[in-house]
């Protein structure tokens, strides 16, 4: 899985950057910066503290972080390369420097929450416009009933995207869907977003105002990236939680915008646990026990006969597997089952 951060000129992208990914930069070019981040999952850390294994490995999600977004209606560069990435995290400013340049010369989070949405609902409209062309150029050759269909499913589509309305959220048939299934929709993808705020001043009512304009369209985040970066400075683990502890936080924000942003695509984990591994797999929502078995390895999805299942709050109230069994919570699960976010996973697969 592959997600674009993007946002306006000194919304701190950069800071969150290096914050999620350890990718310290200073410019970005055109086709932007790669790097990879953790899904910081405290199920992981409770599963190590109980096997003690000798690898602890979280789930991972690639990361690239693209140009500033600027108003351009739909016609940026860095919108073609956000067309090869599987979701969004856009980073809206909401702190007040003065000191810290702001292209729209104010601070106003929803504004750019929208210019950001603005881009995206542009470029789709561009699209179907174009297509909406080459379809009336092809029909004057030659009308089909297919071409009939799909032009009457962008025209349905370009209405809905010129009224507001992210692709996703619009209604269609399945033979609607069908005729567009090729088509590479912007507003089709997840969609976070972050905003940078400080936490020296009341929040409350910039929440509530944003979390009721945007919550519907997107998942939302809020945190504070120069606490962040002063949390992120502290090295050692007992002063960090300490300082932590003294704000009255329990863990950093960045930890729980890695796992938003995993929610926003869509996806979840499941694990394995020994002696010599605890592991957080990624699969989407809606995975059978087969399909999680290839998150693994493909040798486990064409072998697969069945799958021994534990509940993650089964086996850390109980505290083993042993246990877990005792009390007859471990269940063989076949082909037909669906994986649930949290489960603990022993597949069975012929060799």
């Amino acid at each position: 899985m592959k997600i674009a951060m993007l946002g306006l000129q000194g919304a701190g992208k950069k800071t969150l950057f290096k914050l999620t990914t350890g990718t310290s930069v200073t410019s970005v070019p055109p086709k932007g910066v790669p790097g990879m981040f953790e899904v910081k999952d405290p199920r992981v850390d409770a599963l190590s503290a109980l096997y003690h294994p000798e690898r602890t490995i979280y789930a991972r999600i690639d990361v690239v972080l693209l140009p500033d977004v600027e108003k351009t209606q739909g016609k940026a560069a860095w919108l073609e390369d956000v067309r090869n990435v599987d979701g969004i995290c856009c980073v809206a400013r909401a702190f007040e420097d003065p000191s810290v340049f702001h292209p729209a010369g104010s601070v106003d989070p929803k504004r750019d929450l929208d210019l950001f949405f603005s881009e995206l609902l542009f470029a789709d409209i561009l699209l179907m416009e174009r297509r909406k062309d080459a379809l009336a150029s092809e029909m004057r050759a030659k009308s089909t009933p297919e071409k009939v269909r799909e032009l009457q499913a962008v025209e349905k589509v370009s209405a809905e995207l010129e009224a507001g309305k992210p692709y996703r959220t619009i209604p269609l048939t399945p033979p609607e869907k069908a005729v567009l299934s090729n088509t590479q929709f912007l507003t089709a993808k997840a969609v976070a977003g972050v905003v940078n705020l400080t936490q020296d001043r009341d929040t409350a009512a910039l929440k509530a105002a944003v979390e009721a304009e945007f919550g519907s369209r997107m998942t939302l985040s809020f945190f504070d990236a120069k606490l962040e970066a002063e949390i992120a400075a502290i090295s050692d683990a007992a002063e960090r939680k300490e300082f932590l502890s003294g704000l009255g936080i329990e863990e950093p924000a960045v930890a729980k915008l890695t796992r938003a942003v995993y929610d926003a695509l869509g996806l979840m984990s499941f694990y394995t646990a020994g002696e010599d591994e605890a592991r957080a797999w990624t699969i989407r929502k809606g995975s059978t026990a087969p399909q999680a078995a290839r998150a693994i390895h493909t040798d486990l999805e064409r072998g697969f006969i069945r799958a021994e299942v534990m509940k993650y709050d089964d086996l850390i109230a109980l505290g083993s597997e042993a246990k877990v069994k005792e009390a007859g919570k471990a269940a063989l699960k076949g082909k037909d089952y669906i994986v649930e976010d949290g489960d603990i996973l022993n597949i069975r697969a012929s060799t």
